[in-house]
Order: structure tokens, then C-alpha cells, then sequence
């Protein structure tokens, strides 16, 4: 969000105009993962009439205190003041963190577990919806999808023409699924796609699911999440695929959206995993700090 403009004072013993309070509580709002366990603060431009009693005073004196380093928290947020500024400086560092993409670390152990839960296969298979699928769980929705990949002949390197791509998509198609793991189908194809083809689907694939968190759950909000809570996102929305992870888990995103990050936990289990993958993202999740 831009910086946070104020007016008058807000908080203990300030002039707390409603717009300025709601300024605020915007602003605290988008630096929740900095005054944790604090819960999104309603932005109703109100402190009530004991102030100091109230939610938004008490988010105010907790980033005082966490982030401001006051050893004496006031409560008070003074246009241009100490803790006025500090808040835009940090509200500016959100805004930056919102655009860059992750990448580092976070991206390899990202591969890492894309690989180990999705497979890294070069042949054409059927995942256990009947839906054909390439290298890291690349799913090719039609034999039009399939076309535009460049698969090459497993034994000699040859560059595969349409037909030929048709042809086999085709044939792994009409094959048995549910049971049956990747390497079922592997005697059934001649075509492959190289280890450079997987891993720009791989990097496409993240790009595409940062852009779609992004959108769900807010790019400043998604970006100042620890990264246990990204990791276990990206299983979630590359299993799920966003609208399933918007629309149909409305528990789950309720508790992300407070950053109740341990119920969010107990709320993401999904049916067409397995167990293992599963307690890995739990565990993600609970283990978020």
C-alpha cells in the first residue's frame, strides 16, 4: 500500500479523526506479520471510548515496542512523528518485497519438493484423474497443449513432429489410470521431453502460482509470509489449482487471513494426496514462526 498519510495524532490523547484512525489501521493492517500475534484490526475509523482499551491502540504499542525499539510505548502516532515514519519505511520495504519474485533458497527448496511430490518424469502419463501429464506435473489439458511442447525420441534425439506428439497423446489417453504410477507408462511411449524442458516448466509453473497467491491472498500479505507458509501454499495451489484454493476452502482462508497459521494447518488437508504430502504441508504450516 502507498504511505500511510495522517492529519492529526492518533491513538492515546490524540485527535483520532476518523479517517486518520482508519489510515492507521490500514496501514497496521499491512504490517501484521511484524507485530505478531495480532489479528487484523476491523478498519472502522473508531478507538471507541476508552482508547486505550482499544485493539488498534494496542497493534500501535506493539509495533512501538517490536519495531520502533520505545522502551515506553504511548500509544500515540504523531504525523511525522517517530513511529509515523517508521511505519511508512516499513509499509515502503512490504511494497518491494510485493514485486520481487522469491527466488534464493526458498526457490530451490521449492524445486526440491515440486520434484519429490509431483515426479520428474520426461514421458507422457496419466495422473490419478485420467489427465495427461509431463515432467513436474505438467498437465496438458488437450492434444493442443501437447502439440506446443517440444517432445524428441527417446532413443535417437530426433525432434518429434505434431503427428507424432498426437499420436501418442492419443495413445496414453486411452490407457487405465488411478492405481497405476508414472512408470506404468512408460513402455508405451517413445517420446520425451529433455531435462531443460522441465525445468523452464518448473520456473513457469512458480511464476504462474506466485502471480495467482498473489491475487488470493494479497501481494504485500503473501510476501511477508514466513516461508514455511509460502512452501505449503505452492503445494497447495500447484495440486489444487487457484480457483479450488480460493473458492473451496473457506476455513482455511479464513484463518490465512488472520495468519492463524496452526488452524490454518488442520484446514488444509486435501482428499487426492497422499497422507505423507499432506502432513508435510501441516507441518509447514505449524511450524511457521
Amino acid at each position: 500500500m502507498p504511505a500511510m498519510k495522517l492529519i492529526q495524532s492518533v491513538g492515546i490523547g490524540g485527535a483520532n479523526k476518523p479517517d486518520d484512525v482508519k489510515a492507521v489501521q490500514t496501514a497496521l493492517n499491512s504490517l501484521l506479520s511484524l507485530i505478531a500475534p495480532t489479528r487484523k484490526l476491523t478498519v472502522d475509523g473508531r478507538l471507541g471510548s476508552r482508547p486505550e482499551n482499544s485493539k488498534t491502540v494496542a497493534a500501535i504499542k506493539l509495533f512501538q515496542s517490536k519495531v520502533v525499539n520505545m522502551v515506553r510505548p504511548d500509544g500515540k502516532i504523531d504525523p511525522n512523528g517517530r513511529t509515523h515514519r517508521k511505519i511508512n519505511e516499513k509499509l515502503a520495504s512490504a511494497v518491494t518485497a510485493a514485486i520481487v519474485p522469491i527466488s534464493g533458497n526458498l526457490k530451490v527448496t521449492l524445486k526440491q519438493n515440486m520434484k519429490k511430490y509431483e515426479g520428474n518424469i520426461p514421458h507422457m502419463y496419466l495422473d490419478t484423474k485420467g489427465k495427461v501429464t509431463v515432467g513436474v506435473g505438467h498437465l496438458l489439458k488437450d492434444v493442443e497443449a501437447a502439440k506446443k511442447v517440444p517432445f524428441t525420441f527417446r532413443d535417437t534425439g530426433a525432434v518429434a513432429s505434431v503427428k507424432q506428439i498426437e499420436d501418442e497423446f492419443k495413445l496414453i489417453k486411452s490407457k487405465p489410470f488411478g492405481s497405476q504410477a508414472a512408470p506404468f507408462y512408460k513402455p508405451f511411449t517413445k517420446l520425451v521431453i529433455t531435462e531443460a524442458v522441465r525445468e523452464a516448466q518448473v520456473e513457469q509453473h512458480i511464476r504462474t502460482f506466485e502471480s495467482e497467491l498473489k491475487i488470493i491472498y494479497g501481494a504485500s500479505e503473501f510476501s511477508s509470509y514466513p516461508n514455511d507458509v509460502k512452501l505449503a501454499l505452492f503445494d497447495m495451489i500447484f495440486n489444487l489449482g487457484m480457483p479450488e484454493l480460493k473458492d473451496e476452502f473457506p476455513n482455511f482462508n479464513k484463518h490465512m487471513k488472520v495468519r492463524d497459521f496452526k488452524q490454518a494447518a488442520i484446514e488444509s488437508n486435501r482428499k487426492d494426496v497422499s497422507a505423507e504430502r499432506n502432513t508435510y504441508v501441516r507441518n509447514l504450516f505449524k511450524s511457521a514462526k
